[in-house]
């Protein structure tokens, strides 16, 4: 499986977390490279010159946090570009953040949407600490590729036409097809760029995930709210 690992150049701690990544990848037999990422300082905004998704959190952030929103931006930039290069390949790629290590050999075939990596602790991160319905959810899962369960509890939460659709738990690895990443590149054309967790969702997509989870997290560095 082919992949891209996405860090912060210059960043210490993202390169040497991302450096790990890509020793744990390589020994499961990942076919992945290092990519440094799109930053609030090198961000090139006529790449994906589109408005924000009107009520949704990016929009949000352009009105109430200024820097915040540059780096979200960058995020979804990073993964939108990705999704370009997916397109582009016309193959099943991995996007990899640099926090992520790999626990299990890649998926053998996949010919969905979106396959999230990391589901079967995803939800037991810092980041949704004081959500007790989260950090509770169980579900059963069939080995290989499940479907997101009807009752997965995370939801887009803001009043924009996302509301209520299931969201991925993150972006710390995902592999996304040609298919998927042509609805996600048409879904940011057509509504708007939003955060990147929060444009994965159920009415862009179909949502999968891989059980057991072939990917762990390592450390958060909590990049994506403060550089």
């Amino acid at each position: 499986m082919k992949g891209q690992i996405v860090y912060i150049k210059g960043h210490d701690k993202s390169e040497e977390q991302a450096k790990q990544a890509l020793d744990s990848f390589q020994k499961y037999g990942w076919d992945v490279e290092l990519v440094k990422g799109v930053t609030p300082t090198t961000i090139y905004e006529r790449d994906f010159d589109y408005p924000d998704l009107p009520n949704g959190r990016l929009e949000s952030m352009r009105k109430n946090e200024p820097y915040k929103y540059l780096i979200k931006k960058s995020c979804i930039f990073n993964n939108l570009k990705f999704y370009n290069r997916v397109v582009e390949e016309n193959r099943p790629m991995a996007f990899i953040e640099h926090d992520a290590l790999c626990c299990g050999e890649p998926p053998t075939s996949f010919v969905g949407d979106f396959l999230f990596l990391a589901y079967d602790t995803a939800l037991k991160q810092s980041v949704f600490d004081g959500r007790s319905d989260l950090k509770s959810y169980k579900n059963s899962s069939s080995l290989g590729v499940n479907a997101f369960p009807s009752n997965y509890p995370l939801r887009y939460y803001k009043d924009s036409i996302y509301k209520g659709a299931i969201m991925t738990p993150g972006t710390c690895a995902y592999i996304v097809t040609p298919r998927g990443a042509s609805k996600l590149l048409n879904a940011a054309k057509k509504n708007g760029l939003e955060q990147s967790d929060f444009h994965i969702n159920s009415m862009n997509v179909e949502m999968s995930y891989y059980y057991p989870s072939p990917v762990k997290y390592n450390i958060n560095l909590n990049t994506s709210h403060k550089l």
